[in-house]
C-alpha cells in the first residue's frame, strides 16, 4: 500500500502532465492516509486555487497551518486566496503572520500594503509599499500603488515623484499618466495635466478617463485662457 509520501509524488507526476483532477484525488488520498501533512493541505489547497476554488482552498491553507503554525508559505498562500475573495482584513492578518514567521518573505509586504490600503489604512499601506521598495527595489509595481496611496493621503507632490519614478521603469503604463494628470491638476498646473491625459490616450485609446479629462480641459482652456 502505497503511503502519504508516494500520493504527493503521483500528485506531481499527474500535474505535470495536466491530470489535475488525478492531482487532486492524489492529495485527498495523501490527506487520508497522514490527516496531519501540512504540505498536503498546502499543495491541494494550491491547486484549488489554480482551479479558482478559492474557499476550498482557503479551508486547505487553514488545515495547513493547524497542522503546522509556522508554515510560512501557508500562510501567505491563505493571505493570496483572502485577498481574492476580498476577506481584506483577515488578508492582512495572514501577511503579518507571514512576516512574523519569516522576515525576509518580502513579497508578502507588498500583499500587506495592498490589503491595507483597500481598507482604508492609507499611513499603513504607504509604511509597507516603502519598506517593500527599500527592501525589493526591483518590484516596481509597489511605486505604482504607492504614488496613488500618496495621492489619498493628500501628498500630491510626493505622489508625482514617485509616478516619475515609476514611469521611468515603465514607460508604456497609460494609468501611470494618468494619476499624473489628476495629480498635476490638483496642483494646478494644466498644461502638465493635459500633456499627462494626451499620452495616456496615445498609450491606451480605450482609457476613457484621460479622454473625458483631457476634453473637460481643452473646453476650460479654450475659454478662460
Amino acid at each position: 500500500m502505497k503511503n502519504a509520501e508516494e500520493h504527493l509524488d503521483r500528485a506531481c507526476i499527474c500535474l505535470r502532465e495536466g491530470k489535475f483532477k488525478d492531482a487532486v484525488n492524489e492529495y485527498k488520498e495523501a490527506i487520508r492516509l497522514d490527516p496531519g501533512n501540512a504540505t498536503a493541505h498546502k499543495a491541494l489547497g494550491d491547486q484549488y486555487y489554480r482551479e479558482t476554488k478559492l474557499n476550498e482552498a482557503i479551508q486547505e491553507y487553514e488545515a495547513a497551518i493547524k497542522t503546522n503554525p509556522c508554515y510560512s508559505d501557508a500562510h501567505y498562500a491563505l493571505g493570496i486566496a483572502l485577498y481574492r475573495r476580498g476577506l481584506l482584513e483577515r488578508a492582512a492578518q495572514s501577511f503579518q503572520k507571514t512576516l512574523e514567521i519569516n522576515p525576509n518573505y518580502h513579497i508578502a509586504r507588498y500583499w500587506l500594503g495592498l490589503s491595507y490600503y483597500y481598507v482604508g489604512k492609507l499611513k499603513k499601506a504607504i509604511a509597507e509599499f516603502e519598506a517593500t521598495l527599500k527592501e525589493q527595489p526591483e518590484v516596481i509595481i509597489a511605486l505604482y500603488h504607492l504614488g496613488i496611496a500618496l495621492a489619498r493621503e493628500g501628498k500630491i507632490k510626493e505622489s508625482i515623484g514617485t509616478f516619475e519614478k515609476f514611469i521611468r521603469d515603465c514607460p508604456e503604463s497609460a494609468a501611470a499618466y494618468y494619476h499624473l494628470g489628476v495629480n498635476y491638476f490638483n496642483i494646478g498646473d494644466v498644461e502638465k495635466a493635459m500633456a499627462n491625459f494626451k499620452k495616456a490616450v496615445q498609450l491606451d485609446p480605450s482609457d476613457e478617463r484621460s479622454k473625458q479629462n483631457l476634453a473637460a480641459l481643452e473646453e476650460v482652456k479654450s475659454r478662460f485662457f
